[in-house]
């Protein structure tokens, strides 16, 4: 049955489902989980006497979630799209105005398409919404807002240029004779100033003391760096290479993956709990099930084995009241990402 033609009981039912079903299979879309939340809010909003209203707000608040944080990977947890990416960011905004990083995101896709004009809406929008209140998990983090600014300022710069061309054209159409002192635009200069910044600082690298902005190439050279566990977010697929062997991670596994690397210490594992926002199974009390973490650390221990690399990485810390993992640090690693990127968990 179509998702439209269920009522709202049985919606919530199969969120229910879908839920269970992603934290059991690896590779399951989110899809049809922002499919029912959507159907959910329009039949609930549409109907103010619904003994439902109550729970309106968190309904919008899953929504935008997934939207915002799953958006890029909704055909296939294994590959970004941009094109869905979009589509996923404009429904965002349509729910709730006040997403910075969704602005951001949109302003980027039509700048690599060179649609300056929406692009530079979009990056206004995003720096609009940035000063406002708001929730903090929408914001631009500090080099998301510098990038803003200049990513902002060279689409000015690319229709000034552009409009500054079709004048040039135009004079000499209308009198061939009139000698016009052109010279070379003066927006070139401030454009390639601005476009080499960026360029440097299009990528992350992250290892365990040291963060670096950079290019592409210098990514691209990090890749075959050896003993190395590199986490790379670069491509259309998430990676996880060590020694010239690879693999592929879908997004919540890479995400707690990141997590392991960045933050977690024998001194100090991690929980559950520090992966609330990638566990969407939950009780009824907001608790996460012990075996759905369980399950999640044994499906990346896999990976690891799959690049040969020997067992004991990733560490559950004895005596410990309740669950909890760390990442030895006997091997190094490196986390590879575009600047532009968002991630589900802070780290």
């Amino acid at each position: 049955m179509p998702v439209n033609n269920k009522t709202i009981e049985e919606l919530l039912d199969l969120e229910e489902e879908l839920k269970d079903n992603i934290q059991k299979e690896e590779n399951t879309s989110y899809y049809k989980l922002i499919q029912v939340y959507e159907t959910l809010y329009k039949k609930i909003a549409r109907d103010p006497e619904s003994e439902y209203q109550t729970s309106l707000s968190n309904i919008k608040d899953n929504l935008i979630f997934h939207l915002i944080k799953h958006g890029t990977y909704l055909k296939t947890v294994y590959q970004k799209d941009d094109r869905t990416a979009e589509s996923c960011m404009k429904r965002a905004i349509f729910y709730e105005k006040n997403i910075p990083i969704a602005y951001y995101r949109l302003g980027f896709l039509h700048y690599k398409k060179r649609s300056y004009t929406m692009a530079l809406l979009h990056f206004q929008g995003a720096l609009r919404y940035q000063a406002r209140e708001g929730d903090g998990k929408y914001k631009m983090n500090e080099q998301q807002l510098y990038n803003c600014h200049l990513y902002l300022a060279n689409c000015g710069l690319f229709i000034a240029q552009k409009a500054h061309e079709d004048l040039k054209d135009r004079s000499l159409k209308a009198d061939p004779q009139k000698i016009l002192s052109y010279e070379v635009s003066p927006y070139y200069e401030l454009i390639t100033d601005n476009e080499q910044y960026l360029g440097q600082h299009e990528y992350c690298m992250v290892s365990k003391n040291n963060t670096k902005y950079c290019g592409r190439e210098q990514c691209e050279e990090a890749q075959d760096i050896f003993g190395t566990l590199i986490l790379n977010f670069t491509e259309r697929q998430i990676s996880l290479s060590y020694n010239g062997q690879m693999t592929n991670m879908s997004g919540s596994h890479a995400e707690i993956l990141r997590l392991l690397l960045l933050k977690s210490v024998e001194e100090r594992p991690l929980t559950k709990n520090d992966f609330y926002d990638v566990f969407t199974v939950s009780n009824v009390s907001g608790d996460i099930p012990r075996n759905t973490y369980t399950q999640n650390i044994t499906r990346i221990r896999g990976k690891l084995k799959e690049l040969r690399i020997p067992e004991g990485m990733i560490v559950n810390k004895a005596g410990s009241t309740e669950t909890a993992y760390y990442y030895t640090q006997i091997i190094p690693y490196l986390i590879m990402h575009r600047t532009d990127e968002t991630f589900l968990l802070n780290g």
